[in-house]
């Protein structure tokens, strides 16, 4: 008996001591994700790209949530361009809850294959009175070769300039795809700069300047996001199209918030936004303050516009709320339980095993081992009287 209930437990301890299963989702794309995309007649597209309230296409339309957050939608391209004014050459790629991405702007200088400076250009981006803050989640990028830039800006609190020099003076100095100065400089940058400046600083002075310069034609410098870019050490530098590249693929991302009032700050004055149902107002992690309207947990919609979130049906979602037995949607979440006459995790793949209740009848095991193994050892240690 002892050897067959080990054998049990052995073969239990999967479901007895599996850990509950959570799903831990990012709350990163509800805006675009909801029914409630737009105010009344007003436009919630721009060729592919979702435009949702707070933000509003043109300029007073009363599509936005205040001139801020007014964008313009440009037509004439193919596709069309949405971007913060008219004309502007960086274009809004994508909305999400609390950031946004566009197309980047690249700061170039070039050189002749003799060596000499042919001229470049510095980039301008951003607006001190902008909504918008750089995310983290940029990096200051310089590549090239015996070259450095600048970027400067500010906080609320503080001027901000950053610099990067790269180096190599022949084709080995560059090893791999790494950006640690040779070839290739990165450098992080502080929350909430809402503009910057950026400066090239081309080295001609260098007695290796021809050679250099028939590996390496150009400096670029831009800030992007760190994951989207990858340094690939000869092929980028020798690469005259890199800028366009760089362009087209590694977005710029900005963070946004509504005014610079905290919740608890802007409950207590006219024009507080966060005020339909199942939805909560979040404060901006920003030095410049502001905040954000989201769904509670297990609601989904625009919270920013009426009726507000509406409850999630999660058993219409497995690949987000899992659940291999039976699916019961409730408000603001879900059960999920073993079909009849099976017990066990339903919320793991193969969780739910058919019989008994496994706790039960482990309970009932142990105690029928205790009951044997008590009655052995008084078999073994009774007193028995002699004749002696």
């Amino acid at each position: 008996m002892k050897t067959l209930f080990l054998m049990w437990v052995l073969l239990q301890m999967p479901t007895l001591f599996t850990a509950s299963h959570t799903n831990s989702t990012s709350e990163t794309y509800t805006l675009i994700n909801a029914k409630n995309l737009a105010k009344p007649n007003c436009s919630s597209h721009c060729g592919d790209v979702i435009v949702p309230y707070p933000f509003g296409i043109g300029n007073n339309t009363n599509c936005s949530i205040s001139h801020e957050f007014d964008i313009y939608c440009d037509n004439s391209f193919s596709p069309p361009k949405l971007s913060f004014v008219e004309d502007h050459y960086n274009s809004i790629t994508r909305i999400y809850d609390s950031t946004l991405r566009t197309s980047n702007n690249v700061a170039t200088g070039c050189y002749s294959s003799n060596g000499t400076y042919l001229g470049g250009f510095s980039i301008s981006m951003g607006s001190k009175d902008s909504p918008y803050t750089l995310s983290d989640v940029n990096k200051f990028t310089v590549i090239g070769c015996d070259g450095s830039a600048w970027l400067s800006s500010e906080t609320n609190s503080r001027n901000v300039s950053i610099g990067c020099m790269v180096f190599c003076s022949t084709p080995e100095d560059v090893v791999g795809d790494q950006c640690s100065g040779n070839g290739c400089c990165q450098s992080s940058l502080p929350k909430d700069i809402n503009y910057y400046e950026t400066e090239l600083n081309p080295h001609t002075d260098s007695n290796n300047t021809r050679y250099m310069r028939s590996f390496n034609p150009c400096t670029y410098a831009f800030v992007g996001e760190e994951n989207a870019y990858k340094f690939n050490g000869l092929t980028s530098l020798n690469d005259i199209h890199l800028a366009e590249k760089i362009e087209a693929s590694v977005p710029i991302v900005l963070e946004w918030a509504i005014g610079n009032l905290s919740c608890i700050e802007a409950k207590a004055v006219d024009g507080f936004v966060c005020q339909y149902s199942n939805s909560k107002c979040v404060n901006s992690t920003r030095e410049s303050g502001g905040y954000r309207c989201i769904c509670d947990e297990g609601y989904e919609g625009n919270p920013y516009l009426s009726p507000g979130c509406k409850d999630i049906n999660e058993c219409h979602y497995p690949e987000k709320f899992p659940c291999f037995g039976t699916c019961v949607n409730t408000e603001g979440n879900y059960t999920c339980k073993c079909k009849g006459g099976y017990s066990g995790d339903p919320k793991i793949r193969d969780g739910c095993r058919r019989g008994h209740n496994t706790f039960l009848l482990a309970v009932w095991l142990a105690i029928e081992y205790l009951e044997l193994t008590m009655s052995s050892t008084k078999e073994s240690t009774s007193c028995q009287n002699s004749d002696n």
